[in-house]
């Protein structure tokens, strides 16, 4: 174990605390399934390969950057986790065919693909570019519908049955200063709400994650003034852990849920309910009494 993750972390968790982090799965449930992760290389998608790789599975953690995932993988091999890299870029559907070609030659097939590779970058919205919302839109949408439907499509001539898990945001009520995330991610639910009807033919599920306040290194990314808020956002008052997030995966992907397609699982303390969430700060105008 390096100093580094023995050292606390500000955001996420530890290799070691996503080692030893209890587990409510049997590894029967899990074991041999072959699944791909996308952004597995950190956060919510590491967390995720931990704990189906610690319940016996075939994990194959997908990203654009080939060190990041290298890193992972060799801790997690350590630990005895069967663990593949290998490098992507899911916005370019050209090479998602031939990155799934080489993949179902060398697992023979996919048992759950998880779409959790994305990214955004707070805003107040009329300071978005037209590239910065471009490049969201073609990250967190396009790149997840290219996965799904490359996916189901060799599910489909395979005969096989498949099981999408997608990553999305909670949207309920908006979500100020990402209104890109908002508009991708929104895109990603209905759009899974549909072909989870068109492609119950060929029994393949589709479901969605939608994760709130999460503790993990994307809060990196946001003013720390109003992480420092975050927390109010939910009547639990805290954050969330990528453990939560890799547990919830662990159910859909699963076959307790085998009559379960087309929802949004939400996991966010409540904060549908009760709380603000500012994420790139609260102006002045709703201090105001």
């Amino acid at each position: 174990m390096t100093a580094e993750n023995k050292k606390p972390k500000k955001f996420g968790m530890t290799d070691e605390e996503l080692q030893t982090s209890s587990l409510v799965y049997s590894r029967e449930a899990i074991e041999g399934k072959r699944i791909l992760i996308t952004g597995g290389g950190s956060g919510i998608g590491k967390a995720t390969a931990w704990l189906f790789g610690r319940l016996g599975a075939r994990v194959i953690i997908a990203g654009r950057k080939m060190d990041k995932l290298d890193a992972a993988a060799a801790i997690m091999r350590e630990h005895g986790i069967d663990v593949t890299t290998k490098q992507l870029n899911i916005k370019d559907p050209d090479l998602i065919d031939v990155f799934y070609n080489e993949l179902f030659e060398e697992f023979g097939g996919l048992d759950v693909l998880i779409n959790n590779a994305g990214g955004q970058f707070p805003s107040p919205a009329l300071d978005i570019s037209p590239n910065g919302w471009k490049a969201v839109i073609d990250n967190n949408l396009n790149g997840t519908w290219f996965m799904m439907q490359a996916a189901a499509k060799r599910w489909r001539d395979q005969g096989a049955p498949g099981n999408i898990i997608n990553m999305v945001t909670v949207i309920d009520k908006g979500m100020t200063d990402i209104a890109h995330t908002c508009a991708a991610r929104a895109g990603v639910i209905y759009t899974s709400k549909t072909v989870a009807v068109e492609w119950a033919q060929y029994n393949i599920r589709i479901n969605c994650v939608a994760p709130g306040i999460i503790s993990s290194e994307g809060m990196e990314v946001y003013p720390p003034e109003a992480v420092e808020k975050f927390p109010m956002s939910n009547p639990m008052k805290r954050f969330g852990t990528a453990w939560d997030i890799a547990q919830a995966c662990g159910y859909l992907a699963t076959d307790a849920s085998n009559f379960m397609t087309g929802e949004v699982m939400t996991l966010d303390g409540g904060g549908r309910y009760w709380g603000e969430l500012w994420t790139y700060g609260k102006p002045d105008y709703f201090n105001a009494p």
